[in-house]
């Protein structure tokens, strides 16, 4: 892989949270291609480690259990820094634990990807593996979802990228740009 645009993070990662089917994990895969940066994908690892996807996690031992299993992810995280820094795409619920923002901004540059509500709804429309839509009113869960998380992502964030009306690619670039602007700045 040759990346065509490295990033001097420090030794840190760039974070992406946002509300599931804002694209952290589509516009992660992009940064990684442009930095070199390899991809954790949270949700992937916990369905990797405990054998069983977030549908079955959610399903059979509840979602504070798969809260439990990401602030144990975002731990080990930070206690052992990656030799290459990793892009981490995150579950659109990890702001939810207050220890979990906190080690969230310990972690690295922590980017929002802020999308409407309609844009989600488009976006999610036919996906069968998000548990918190199997209802019967995904529109009334979405906007819920926002209301409550919404504070919670702004208060996590070190950036935020509206991205409801942008190319995945722009998203990609805006939040590269950015994140490369916030660890120059950071204090040596």
């Amino acid at each position: 892989m040759n990346p065509s645009h490295p990033i001097e993070t420090h030794g840190r990662p760039i974070i992406l949270v946002g509300l599931m089917g804002c694209g952290k994990t589509t516009v992660g895969k992009l940064i990684s291609k442009r930095t070199g940066m390899p991809l954790l994908d949270m949700d992937a690892l916990i369905e990797e480690q405990v054998g069983k996807t977030i549908s079955e996690i959610f399903a059979e031992q509840g979602e504070a259990y798969f809260r439990a299993l990401e602030t144990a992810l975002l731990r080990y995280l930070v206690e052992h820094p990656q030799t290459t820094p990793p892009v981490i795409s995150t579950g659109g619920g990890v702001v939810l634990r207050a220890e979990n923002r906190e080690l969230l901004r310990r972690l690295g540059c922590v980017v929002w990807l802020n999308v409407s509500v309609r844009s989600l709804l488009h976006r999610t429309a036919r996906s069968s593996n998000r548990p918190l839509l199997q209802n019967t009113d995904p529109a009334a869960t979405l906007r819920r979802l926002c209301e409550e998380r919404s504070p919670l992502y702004m208060e996590t964030a070190h950036i935020t990228v509206h991205s409801s009306r942008l190319e995945v690619g722009e998203v990609s670039r805006r939040v590269c740009d950015l994140a490369e602007r916030f660890f120059r700045d950071l204090p040596a």
